[in-house]
């Protein structure tokens, strides 16, 4: 098995690991989004330290990014366990994506309440924009329920801004539509050689 050597890439200023990063960055700047790279590093139940790709202040979320070909493999699930460590201890919220932002491959670890109580909740999302305030959200697409999200219980914790289905409510079309897909693409084929820079609509 052949491994895909990451490309460091500039764009804005950073020096991002991979393209990959950078392509997220685009999307993310596309929307409106705002993004700090690799801000701080954080200390797992294990005691070991994990440094993840970005966080999104307006997700209140860690945001990890890995190559869409390794899901499922032992490098994977590693990605996944260090990602999901802060939902399990009640202590931050994160999400990993496993391939640019056309794959659309992403799962979130964060804590949740309901009318019945709350606790660690985990399921796929996609970051799109709120049908009624054209805000960038995310929707958990696959749940039904009627719930709330926040990235630790305690005093003062953060809404995380996320809806579900909502018993039909919404659904995946609402979230993605036509600018959501343009920022997608955007990403995709952002050329970077040469050091170009994306032209990109959107404030940061």
């Amino acid at each position: 098995m052949t491994h895909e050597k990451a490309i460091q890439t500039e764009y804005k200023g950073y020096l991002f690991r991979s393209r990959l990063e950078a392509r997220w960055a685009v999307f993310f700047d596309a929307l409106g989004i705002e993004w700090e790279y690799e801000p701080e590093g954080l200390v797992l139940s294990d005691r070991s330290y994990y440094l993840p790709d970005f966080y999104i202040p307006k997700f209140h979320c860690y945001f990890e990014v890995k190559r869409k070909g390794i899901r499922g493999t032992e490098e994977g699930n590693e990605a996944i366990r260090k990602i999901s460590d802060g939902e399990y201890t009640d202590s931050w919220a994160g999400i990993i994506c496993f391939g640019d932002p056309m794959d659309d491959d992403l799962h979130i670890y964060c804590q949740e309440t309901d009318d019945g109580g709350g606790g660690s909740y985990d399921d796929p999302v996609t970051i799109g924009l709120h049908p009624d305030t054209k805000e960038p959200y995310l929707f958990a697409y696959e749940d039904r329920r009627d719930r709330s999200f926040f990235p630790f219980f305690g005093e003062d914790m953060p809404y995380i801004p996320m809806v579900t289905q909502e018993y039909g409510e919404y659904d995946y079309s609402d979230f993605v539509g036509r600018r959501v897909q343009k920022a997608r693409k955007l990403a995709r084929q952002a050329r970077f050689e040469y050091g170009e820079t994306p032209k990109v609509r959107g404030k940061r």
